[in-house]
This record gives structure tokens, sequence and C-alpha cells, in this order.
């Protein structure tokens, strides 16, 4: 009840709150659909609606006017039906020009522009705490190393065609696995490190330490100190 009243004040449509959650349903919607579905699509899809709640109401108004004739005269045929579709149409102009277009500029368009903000804002800070959570490649290619070297399947080599597999397993860079391979099993490359890339090596290896600790995996942690060691200089 609370909803339709709005809605027959035309409150509801310019809602901050309604057009966020409309553009946040309709916006997840088509994304399930189109994995590419830009916000501005979502936006056009927006303004469609917000029109054509614009019509709705103005019908509303029209069936509570002719409701309200009817009641008063207690007539009602063909000419009076003529004439009232006929002033139904007629009248819909001027309130365009004065109610549905001035709001539609001046306060609806600000909101959902504002609503695509926050929300491509709040996409873009989710983003940014899924990458900070996420394992270096550096880590991931040491986490890997573990699994490896138990497992004795001894896959991992400082190739391409290993790079691109670890890419299709973890969805990282193909070409920073590729520089972490080569930095695991490349004595050159370790050997030309300087003291600022070291840290960030021990930091990719206590990453590493810390989900194989979470696993209780001990074989694997013994693995991964045993290649460290070959980081130590003398």
């Amino acid at each position: 009840m609370k909803q339709l009243k709005s809605f027959f004040t035309f409150d509801l449509p310019v809602k901050y709150s309604y057009i966020y959650s409309r553009f946040r349903k309709t916006h997840e919607e088509q994304r399930g659909i189109y994995a590419s579905w830009p916000a501005e699509a979502t936006r056009r899809q927006l303004i469609n609606e917000y029109w054509s709640n614009a019509l709705w109401h103005y019908l509303l108004l029209v069936v509570v006017a002719a409701v309200a004739v009817w009641f008063h005269n207690g007539q009602l045929n063909g000419m009076y039906m003529l004439v009232g579709v006929t002033l139904g149409i007629v009248a819909y102009l001027p309130l365009y020009f004065i109610l549905y277009r001035p709001i539609f500029t001046g306060d609806f368009l600000p909101k959902l522009e504002t609503v695509i903000a926050a929300y491509e804002g709040r996409e873009r800070e989710w983003l940014e705490k899924c990458k900070q959570d996420q394992l270096t490649n550096r880590a991931l290619v040491l986490f890997f190393y573990a699994f490896d070297k138990t497992s004795k399947a001894n896959y991992l080599t400082p190739s391409d065609k290993c790079a691109d597999l670890l890419h299709k397993i973890f969805g990282s860079s193909p070409d920073g696995i590729k520089k972490a391979l080569d930095l695991i099993f490349k004595k050159d490359k370790r050997a030309k490190l300087e003291h600022r890339h070291l840290v960030e090596v021990g930091k990719s290896f206590e990453e590493a330490y810390a989900i194989l600790e979470a696993m209780q995996f001990d074989e694997g942690i013994q693995r991964l100190k045993h290649l460290e060691q070959q980081f130590q200089r003398p």
C-alpha cells in the first residue's frame, strides 16, 4: 500500500533507494546473460522504465478522474467515453512539460548518475579487495611447487608451456608466472637479485607458507624451505 501510494504521488520512481535497487537488480540480471553488459545499457533500460512509470502514473490519474466523474454523474455512454479519451490524450502534453520532464531532468537523471557512480565505485572496491586477498604470481607458483615436488610429478619447468598451464589454473598473467618459474629454476636469475627483490621473494614465501600451514601440509612446507635456502646469500 505504501508503494502504491508513493507511486500515485509519483515519489517512488524517483526515490534514490528505489533507483539503486532497480539498477542493481537489472544490471546483475543482464550480467548473468551477457558477461560484458555495460552500465550504460542498464542506464538506458532504467530511463525507459521511468517513462513507462510516467505513462502508467498518468493512466492511473485518468482512471481515477473517470471514476470520479462517473460516480458524480451516474452516466456512462459512448459519448462520455469518447470525450474522456480525447481529454485524456490532450491533457498529457501539459503534464509532460509541467511534471514528468522536469522531474526526469532535474531529479531522476542526477540520482541515476549518482547510483551508477556508487555502484561502480563499490565494484572497484570489491575488485581491489580481491586483488589484495589473492596471492601474488610468485606465491602461487611457490604453492604449486610444493605440491609438484611432494607428488613427485616434477612437471614444473621454466617453459612457456608450463606457464600457460598455470595461467589456466590460477588465471594469473602468463608473463608473471614465467618470471616466477625462471626465478625458481635458474640460478643465474637468483644470483642477480638485489636486496629489495630478495625481500619481495621472502614475502612470497611467507604467503605460500601461510596457505600450506593452514592446510597442515608439513611435507610441502619442508620442500618449500629447501627451495628458500637456495635464495639465501652466503
